[in-house]
């Protein structure tokens, strides 16, 4: 607002023009960070699926949809072939059953890591029940460690305790008897808040985003069936003018058509790809030279 000389000193809330837009700059430089860490790499991925769905990110939903994986019953409901039901002479069925199921449940394994190392990020300002889930997530690698050596086998009962998901419930647990509270120990407004918070962390949500993207691929293709689909074709672009491209082997065993097509689709992908991210680079550079020439007037 102005004086009475028509100078300006204050907005409305009390907070002077210049201090006001050297937040909104640092707010703004700081998105710009975050924008420059998640693109400094190129990724085109390949593969051919049976159905595509045009459904928006949405970050509360995609986490409800990546934790229900870890459900009793999650497989059986997506009627995804259960390797114990099928006959022990059908071999590549069941190897293809068992792989399909280990991608699905890999999903949830990465969101819960990233979830992990945002608690590690934040331990000074942990309470009782988060600490005790980084505790208890250091003891489950050290026993993961025993188990690949052969020392533990799954049914061991501090197996299971210690697999118990450190990933706050999506909602509230109606089964038990006190109504509100997890297996550990927090309540379903603690729980809902803490979930909150996480999808306010740029970074969980960067990986929460690219694990639905993973989720989306394995749910496109015929989840009934054990064929898994594959990326047939990966390029990776660095900043630093590394290149790498990989063929999966599959690829070679299509018709000459299928696979000159795939070939074509993923090349076009790469140049449209490299075109855009190149663009947007040159953009953001431009951006920070000029946040860093920019001097707010200080008088």
């Amino acid at each position: 607002m102005k004086n009475g000389k028509g100078v300006i000193t204050e907005n409305g809330n009390g907070v002077k023009p210049q201090i006001q837009a050297r937040n909104l700059l640092g707010k703004f430089v700081s998105s710009v960070q975050l924008l420059v860490e998640d693109i400094t790499a190129l990724e085109v991925n390949t593969m051919v699926v049976d159905k595509i769905t045009a459904t928006k990110f949405n970050a509360w939903d995609a986490y409800q949809e990546i934790y229900c994986i870890n459900d009793a019953d999650y497989f059986h409901v997506k009627g995804i072939p259960d390797s114990a039901e099928m006959p022990d002479e059908d071999i590549q069925h069941k190897c293809d059953a068992d792989n399909l199921c280990k991608r699905y449940k890999s999903l949830f394994a990465q969101l819960e890591r990233e979830y992990f190392y945002c608690l590690l990020d934040a331990e000074d300002n942990l309470n009782e029940h988060q600490r005790q889930k980084i505790e208890r997530y250091y003891q489950r690698l050290e026993l993961l460690k025993k188990q690949q050596a052969g020392e533990i086998i799954e049914t061991d009962p501090e197996h299971i305790e210690l697999g118990r998901p450190i990933l706050p419930h999506p909602s509230p647990i109606l089964d038990n008897k006190n109504g509100q509270v997890d297996e550990n120990g927090e309540t379903w407004p603690e729980r809902r808040a803490e979930i909150q918070e996480m999808l306010h962390n740029d970074k969980f949500v960067r990986t929460l985003r690219k694990i639905s993207e993973l989720k989306a691929a394995l749910d496109g293709g015929d989840i009934h069936s054990t064929d898994i689909d594959v990326i047939y074709a990966q390029t990776v672009m660095q900043l630093d003018g590394d290149i790498i491209t990989r063929y999966h082997k599959d690829l070679f065993t299509l018709s000459e058509d299928a696979k000159n097509l795939i070939l074509k689709a993923h090349n076009e992908g790469v140049v449209a790809g490299e075109k855009q991210w190149r663009g947007t680079l040159n953009f953001l550079m431009g951006l920070v030279q000029s946040i860093a020439n920019f001097t707010p007037n200080e008088r």
